[in-house]
């Protein structure tokens, strides 16, 4: 995204030196008064504190006051929803019933934001922190390049040196992450969709999200593949520090070999349509980025359950002991690559 729930689900492994070549800086807009043509879109669920702590931050950069926010509660049971509509008023709350997920409440916030006339729509994970004047920067350069999507790049906050989303490279062996250095501004393959900026006119040409082919996990993947084959560009951004509060799902492990659960637990994950191991999700994303060869990418990823579900025959201390050695048991691994 992702917190079983967080969109924060598409952090694919493995960080590439950038490699395209680098467009003119993104100047942020000066401070103006409340512009109706932009909408934040923010999906929550049962996660009051993060929810009202990023609502803070966008009210102290001012953001709250200048775009049009949207948050969509998913059925939180946590009481999010009465203490935004409290200390928020400004923000618009739509309602769900705790089966939208990532890419029905998003879908939901794009369709509300679309009647009511938007011309610009932004995607935030409500754990991301932005510097003062990203969103500005974003839009500034949506607005300067019309069939532009720019997303930005953003680190873990415990470790502000480890990537966690942004734009992506394509490689014959997945997608992987552009690493730049601040202050650029770069085309790419991919975008993570934890902070996207679009124009209305992607929806115009493609529609919105499809909450069947990818009800949670690759939502926001499917989304931006389809958008570039309409012919929209993808660009990251790292002109202002991003930070996100990094979480580990049990619907999108990052470490196959050693998530809790019997040996069989990555299997009911691969037909788990929620899952980020669902294989009608990875079906569909390696064939249209990739044809044929994803097909390859495909058999490679799901034949690897096989051995890995044999080994999770073994104790987990014993996996521990044999595969992991000096790791402790709560330190994440990116040894399975997700890419593919």
């Amino acid at each position: 995204m992702p917190v079983p729930w967080s969109p924060a689900w598409m952090s694919l492994s493995g960080c590439e030196p950038a490699g395209p070549p680098m467009l003119p800086a993104i100047a942020p807009l000066e401070p103006r008064p409340m512009d109706g043509s932009v909408y934040l879109l923010i999906p929550v669920h049962n996660r009051r504190a993060i929810t009202l702590a990023g609502l803070e931050s966008l009210h102290r950069n001012g953001d709250l006051d200048r775009y049009r926010v949207v948050v969509i509660d998913d059925g939180s049971t946590d009481g999010t929803g009465a203490v935004i509509a409290r200390e928020f008023p400004q923000v618009t709350l739509l309602p769900g019933d705790g089966n939208l997920w990532w890419t029905g409440a998003i879908r939901l916030g794009m369709d509300y934001a679309m009647a009511q006339g938007a011309e610009y729509l932004i995607w935030l994970n409500d754990d991301c922190r932005l510097a003062p004047g990203t969103l500005g920067g974003l839009l500034g350069f949506c607005r300067d390049y019309p069939r532009a999507i720019v997303g930005a790049q953003g680190f873990e906050q415990d470790d502000p040196t480890r990537l966690s989303f942004g734009g992506k490279r394509k490689t014959w062996q997945g997608y992987r992450f552009l690493t730049l250095s601040p202050g650029q501004t770069m085309p790419c393959d991919l975008l993570s969709g934890n902070l996207v900026c679009l124009p209305r006119a992607v929806v115009d040409a493609i529609g919105y999200p499809d909450v069947v082919a990818s009800p949670h996990y690759g939502g926001d993947s499917l989304y931006l593949l389809r958008a570039q084959r309409a012919g929209f560009q993808l660009y990251v951004d790292s002109h202002y520090v991003v930070t996100n509060q990094a979480a580990e799902s049990q619907l999108c492990p990052s470490d196959w070999l050693m998530v809790p659960g019997d040996c069989w637990q990555l299997v009911r994950l691969a037909f788990n349509p929620y899952s980020g191991l669902s294989w009608r999700l990875w079906w569909r994303l390696n064939w249209l980025a990739y044809g044929p060869w994803g097909g390859v990418m495909f058999a490679k990823k799901y034949a690897s359950l096989v051995p890995l579900t044999l080994l999770r025959l073994l104790p987990r201390t014993r996996r521990q002991q044999l595969f992991r050695p000096g790791q402790s048991a709560s330190t994440p691994s990116t040894w399975e690559n997700i890419d593919g």
